[in-house]
């Protein structure tokens, strides 16, 4: 009986733990358009703009770092840091330059927009961008993909971006957005 009762303990352990298994893996066998498309369905949706663990779970941490510092150069500083780190920080001179109607400078070798959001090329969103996010898997080479994205119906203006990712630790992040 003793035996018995300790068999079914491992068996009950054994499948468990296949069961946190096979959630991990369902993660990583996501295609990098699935995460695009996740990405886009959650961060248009957010309009406090209180999106940190969205950006911390689908873009690289390169991309995130130089659209925060950025935006801390640029604009009103959230006090994360203190004003001498922000004075650090924003006295490195960046090369800037016009792009597509847009003023863009290199954060640690990622073009950034100064005037738009960095995902959508806007400052606005649509509603049919909210509920009408299409993507299209163009290029897959083992770890780096291209992702087409197309935001809009076409009752308002469409948006149409290359997102290309990079598989990191087992998992897709964005490393750049352009139109």
């Amino acid at each position: 009986m003793k035996s018995l009762t300790h068999k079914l303990r491992i068996a009950f352990v054994f499948l468990f733990l296949l069961s946190f298994s096979n959630i991990s893996l369902a993660d990583e066998s996501k295609s990098p358009e699935s995460i695009v498309h996740d990405f886009y369905s959650a961060y248009l949706q957010d309009q406090s703009g209180g999106n940190e663990a969205l950006v911390k779970t689908y873009v690289s941490d390169d991309l995130a770092k130089s659209i925060n510092d950025s935006i801390m150069c640029n604009y009103d500083s959230d006090d994360s840091i203190s004003e001498s780190e922000l004075a650090k920080k924003c006295a490195q001179k960046h090369e800037c330059k016009q792009d597509k109607g847009n003023y863009i400078c290199d954060w640690y070798g990622i073009w950034v927009e100064i005037d738009v959001n960095y995902f959508t090329k806007s400052q606005d969103v649509f509603l049919s961008w909210r509920t009408n996010i299409n993507t299209f898997d163009i290029i897959q080479k083992g770890c780096d993909s291209l992702v087409d994205v197309v935001l809009g119906n076409g009752s308002e203006p469409k948006a149409r971006f290359k997102v290309s990712l990079k598989k990191d630790n087992g998992n897709w992040k964005i490393i750049s957005v352009a139109e």
